[in-house]
């Protein structure tokens, strides 16, 4: 599943799951990656969903979670895009 800009995710972050918000998404040589904002504002990037990565998106978490509405992100995502504010990452 590909995500879109402006959406919930959860990131595994070496062992640490954390809600974020897709912020940029992009492909490099077939493989498509994402820039996520934090919810701790902090932004990764380049993650992409492969768990073979220190950190990724961890799709299974994130389709339970956040596609059954039970977890949101608290970026105020439309906001800061509105205004633009978003962090540059490239």
């Amino acid at each position: 599943m590909a995500y879109k800009e402006g959406n919930t995710v959860i990131v595994n972050n070496e062992g640490k799951n954390e809600v974020g918000v897709v912020i940029k998404k992009f492909i490099v040589s077939k493989n498509t990656f994402y820039d996520v904002l934090l919810e701790s504002r902090s932004c990764v990037t380049c993650v992409n969903t492969a768990r073979s990565n220190r950190i990724f998106i961890d799709r299974t978490l994130t389709k339970t979670l956040v596609d059954s509405g039970e977890i949101e992100c608290t970026v105020p995502y439309a906001e800061l895009a509105e205004t633009d504010q978003l962090p540059y990452t490239r």
